[in-house]
């Protein structure tokens, strides 16, 4: 088993920080969805000719309607050819992979904390990060905490993941870790000797769309 500080476990750990804080000009998951619910709850309120001047609470169909933007942006920014650029060197991560790669999984760990953060998730806690991480890996995710031993028939991810022993869910983290560095390794060699800035290529925009639409199926399922 990896120790806390062996790749798959700082992976996970840049991931979750870069995501989450946000990466020079690129928001953080907390900001995009606390902004998103904040454009849909002012939209609910010029549709609605009764509101109050000082605004009103967001309901749960505010939250769908902010999880439903932020699916939609999260989507175009991965079929956008301006992702990798957008980035920039500042996306760098310990280890270094290939920039689409890179920049694939540091969007989709955002959309998923987003979506947990405005379904009402504390981002630090560290089940929550866990189950964004599984989710972000879609199906690979849950059978590695299924393996972990995880019933999610009759159980949520999150429910599930609590009822973990912390060291068990620490081992479900490494697995993830692995599982992405598996995937960085088919799409191109790892260079873990040095840290070189993400720089624009060609992706898959349709894929990478893909991906990212799975990467919310997920995340609604779950979070």
């Amino acid at each position: 088993m990896a120790s806390s500080r062996g790749l798959p476990d700082t992976l996970i750990d840049e991931l979750w920080r870069r995501a989450v804080g946000g990466i020079g000009p690129i928001a953080g998951a907390a900001s995009v969805a606390d902004e998103a619910l904040r454009e849909t709850t002012r939209s609910g309120q010029h549709a609605d000719r009764g509101a109050r001047p000082g605004g009103r609470a967001a309901t749960d169909n505010d939250v769908e309607a902010a999880v439903r933007r932020i699916v939609g942006s999260h989507v175009r920014l991965a079929a956008s050819s301006g992702l990798l650029t957008s980035l920039g060197g500042a996306a760098t991560l310990v280890v270094t992979a290939p920039a689409g790669m890179t920049g694939l999984y540091l969007l989709s760990t955002r959309l998923a904390a987003a979506v947990a953060r405005l379904r009402g998730r504390d981002l630090d806690d560290p089940v929550t990060r866990t189950a964004v991480m599984v989710c972000v890996l879609g199906a690979d995710g849950v059978e590695l905490a299924e393996r972990t031993g995880l019933d999610l028939v009759n159980a949520s991810l999150l429910s599930g993941l609590r009822r973990l022993p912390p060291e068990v869910r620490a081992q479900l983290d490494t697995r993830i870790g692995y599982r992405m560095t598996s995937r960085f390794t088919r799409r191109g060699a790892l260079n873990v000797t040095k840290l070189i800035p993400v720089v624009a290529a060609p992706i898959g925009a349709g894929a990478d769309a893909m991906t990212m639409r799975t990467v919310a199926t997920f995340a609604r399922a779950h979070l």
